[in-house]
C-alpha cells in the first residue's frame, strides 16, 4: 500500500498538482498575514477618546436591543485567522451578568478582555494589559465594575465572616478591602455596596496608572486608563472619568 501511494505521488501530474496547491496555500497565507498586519496598524491608530465613543455607542445599542453584531462565525473566522485586532482593552469582573462584549455590543475580535472577580489588579492582569498596549496598540484601558458585585459585597464583610473561605478567595478579597476601607458603614446596604463598587473600580484604575510601564505609555503613547460601572438594572454603563 505504501509503495503504491508513493507511485501515485511520484506521478508528474499528481506531483504538479500538489506543488500548485501548496503554492496557492502559501499565497493566501501571505495575503492573510499582510491584511492582518495592515488591520492591526489601522486599529492601533484608534485614539482613546474614539475608542471610548465606540464603547458608549455600543452600550446604547445594547440597552435599546439594537445589536449591530450577528456573530457570523464564518465571517469572523476569516477576519481573525492570523491575528486579533481589538480597539480597546477591558478589565472586568467575572460575574456572568456583565460580559463586556455584550454590554458594549462589540463583535468577535473587537475587545481585549481580562476578567477576574472584583476586577482586581494582580501581576497576571498587569501583564495582560501590558501586552494589549505594547503588541495590540490599544490606547484605551477600561476598568469595568458593576452593580451588586459579589466580590465587593463579600469584601465589605468583617474578616471573621470570611475566615472559613478558601485561602485564595480570602487573598482576592484582601486585594479589594483597602479600596473600600473608608466606605461609611452606616449607609444602607444597597447604597454601601454601590459606593464600594465605585471606590474599588476607581482604585483598580489608579493601580494600573501607577504601574511604571503603563504610566510611561500614558505619557508617551496617549494611553488612557478609565473607570466605569455597569448598572445591571438598566444596562447603562457610566464612565467615571
Amino acid at each position: 500500500m505504501i509503495s503504491s501511494n508513493l507511485l501515485v505521488l511520484n506521478h508528474p501530474r499528481v506531483a504538479g498538482a500538489l506543488v500548485v496547491s501548496m503554492a496557492i496555500a502559501l499565497v493566501f497565507a501571505a495575503k492573510a498575514e499582510e491584511a492582518a498586519e495592515s488591520s492591526v496598524s489601522a486599529v492601533s491608530a484608534v485614539s482613546a477618546d474614539a475608542a471610548k465613543a465606540r464603547l458608549q455607542q455600543g452600550n446604547r445599542r445594547c440597552i435599546e436591543g439594537q445589536s449591530a453584531h450577528k456573530h457570523d462565525l464564518g465571517h469572523w473566522r476569516e477576519r481573525f485567522l492570523v491575528k486579533q485586532r481589538p480597539f480597546a482593552t477591558v478589565l472586568g469582573c467575572s460575574d456572568s451578568r456583565v460580559p463586556p462584549e455584550l454590554a458594549f455590543d462589540q463583535g468577535f475580535g473587537e475587545l481585549f478582555v481580562i476578567r477576574v472577580a472584583g476586577n482586581i489588579v494582580d501581576p497576571a492582569v498587569v501583564g495582560s494589559i501590558e501586552y494589549s498596549i505594547e503588541h495590540l496598540g490599544n490606547k484605551l484601558i477600561v476598568v469595568l465594575g458593576h452593580q451588586n458585585c459579589g466580590a465587593v459585597t463579600a469584601a465589605l464583610a468583617s474578616l471573621d465572616q470570611t475566615e472559613n473561605e478558601p485561602k485564595e478567595l480570602r487573598s482576592l478579597l484582601d486585594r479589594i478591602r483597602p479600596a473600600i476601607a473608608t466606605v461609611d458603614r452606616q449607609l444602607k446596604h444597597e447604597h454601601r455596596v454601590a459606593v464600594a463598587v465605585e471606590a474599588n473600580t476607581r482604585a483598580s484604575a489608579q493601580q494600573l496608572r501607577e504601574v511604571p510601564s503603563i504610566a510611561a505609555a500614558i505619557r508617551t503613547k496617549n494611553v488612557k486608563v478609565v473607570a466605569a460601572v455597569d448598572n445591571i438594572a438598566t444596562g447603562t454603563i457610566t464612565f467615571l472619568e
